[in-house]
């Protein structure tokens, strides 16, 4: 084995962490362009042997839909001909105890070529290199993630068997109330089984509610850095569905699993000056710095774009509809939840921007990304940013920028968008743009039940999700 015990986890070298955790078992953990997780599951010695590079898979893992369709129609330079195998490669810091099978450990790993070369697609090396961008010009960053799902009594297995339907959530009523602590006391028994495997996995977390919809839970993670805010969130969300399945229930981060309420990842970040001070923060200029506004111009230009990122699916468009928490605009106002960015600067200490167009079944790294990849355009560029969305309770004023209502309208404005291939690159970008197409052509071309309509009621921007929508992203995502 490679000497490895100059990486420590936990003050303990490699070797000795292993050991004094009874390890016989790894299993390593990345995360999919769509979102889901994938790795292999290690006896500790070809672990071990495998240091530091990582074990091999098929590119396939990073290259192929939810369906598990392999890419073959359009390429990435990582991809070889022969179908080659590519790496993951162990951050060993990301290192935790299953929490519930003693000899069980797990590790988060990136996407690398079999040479140890960095592969531009994978969704956490795109993460870290856009924060290291960041840091470059002199900022740290804090984000934080509001996860939302929705748990159901019936099983995965009772879900297919009765195509989705009549599924029976969790809760006092099926009325949208939010914050019911009656609706909460039927959660906690799962809740409670969730926030103790992610205890003893060391993933510290803050709260969790009663959110808006009937079964729906939300559950809040303090800020930390960008790249351990995306592994906690992936983390948890493998988590929350290996409770279900062991207690005969189900769950979904599935964006839009019903007509009523939907699933969203809301996601709150802020920068650092280097001497620790809050960057988006000047008392002299009543609360908002100049970097704040640039940086809002820059998300708030690139929200269109980005939006093919923020929400990926075919089903993540059904949630975004006028008159609803979801927010359709390109916009943004001081603790105004009505625009798509919530702003608050009232104190140094909470100065931060809270995006809320993300879909639930985002991947969070990729989200996170492409949030801080718009906030540094309008900081090198000097953007400036619109006029302020005034507070409301109904649809936004004609002035506001609407933002695209279909998967092919968001990649058409991605396309267009002429600071976010500068940010994260013109082949990641142009990749996730044929995935995209790739999708919509999956969701068209289904054979298993008919196409719809040609109305607004039956189509993609129905409220309302497809068979397709359930049997792809109700338990994948």
């Amino acid at each position: 084995m490679p000497q490895m015990d100059e990486h420590l986890i936990d003050g303990l070298g490699l070797a000795e962490w292993l050991e004094q955790h009874h390890v016989q078992l790894v299993r390593t953990h990345a995360t999919t362009l769509d979102g889901p997780a994938v790795g292999k599951y290690l006896r500790r010695a070809s672990f071990e042997k495998a240091l530091p590079d990582g074990h091999g898979l098929s590119y396939i893992a990073l290259a192929a839909d939810l369906s598990g369709m392999p890419h073959f129609n359009f390429w990435h330079k990582f991809q070889e001909p022969g179908l080659g195998d590519i790496l993951l490669r162990p951050d060993l810091s990301t290192l935790a105890q299953d929490g519930k099978e003693p000899s069980l450990s797990h590790c988060i790993c990136d996407f690398t070529l079999i040479d140890g070369g960095e592969i531009s697609l994978c969704p956490r090396t795109m993460l870290r290199k856009i924060t290291e961008k960041i840091a470059s010009v002199g900022y740290g960053i804090k984000a934080a993630f509001e996860l939302e799902f929705f748990l159901y009594k019936t099983s995965f297995a009772e879900a297919r068997k009765g195509g989705y339907k009549n599924l029976e959530p969790i809760g006092a009523t099926r009325l949208h109330n939010i914050y019911l602590l009656k609706n909460a006391y039927h959660a906690r028994p799962f809740m409670e089984e969730v926030t103790k495997q992610l205890d003893r996995q060391g993933i510290e977390w803050e709260s969790w509610n009663d959110e808006g919809g009937a079964g729906q839970v939300e559950l809040n993670f303090p800020p930390t850095d960008p790249v351990r805010a995306a592994d906690v969130v992936s983390r948890a969300r493998q988590t929350i569905y290996e409770i279900a399945l062991d207690m005969n229930m189900a769950v979904t981060f599935m964006a839009q699993p019903s007509s009523d309420i939907s699933n969203g990842l809301h996601i709150h970040h802020s920068l650092q000056a280097e001497n620790g001070e809050a960057a988006f923060y000047d008392s002299a200029q009543g609360g908002r710095s100049a970097l704040l506004l640039h940086w809002i111009a820059g998300i708030v230009a690139t929200m269109p774009g980005a939006a093919s990122y923020l929400c990926p699916s075919i089903n993540s468009w059904r949630r975004l509809k006028e008159f609803s928490a979801t927010p359709v605009t390109a916009s943004w106002g001081e603790e105004n939840k009505t625009a798509a960015l919530r702003i608050v600067s009232r104190s140094a200490s909470l100065a931060r921007i809270e995006h809320r167009l993300i879909a639930g079944d985002a991947n969070p790294y990729l989200a996170l990304a492409v949030i801080l990849a718009g906030g540094l355009a309008g900081l090198i560029h000097k953007l400036e940013p619109p006029d302020e969305l005034p507070p409301m309770g109904g649809e936004p004023p004609d002035r506001e920028t609407r933002l695209p209502r279909t998967i092919t309208k968001a990649a058409k404005a991605l396309r267009e968008d002429q600071y976010l291939s500068e940010m994260l690159g013109e082949d990641v970008v142009d990749y996730w743009l044929k995935t995209r197409r790739a999708e919509w052509l999956s969701f068209h071309n289904r054979r298993h039940e008919p196409a719809p309509r040609r109305s607004h009621k039956k189509g993609p921007q129905s409220v309302q999700p497809t068979l397709w929508e359930f049997e792809r992203y109700f338990e994948l995502i």
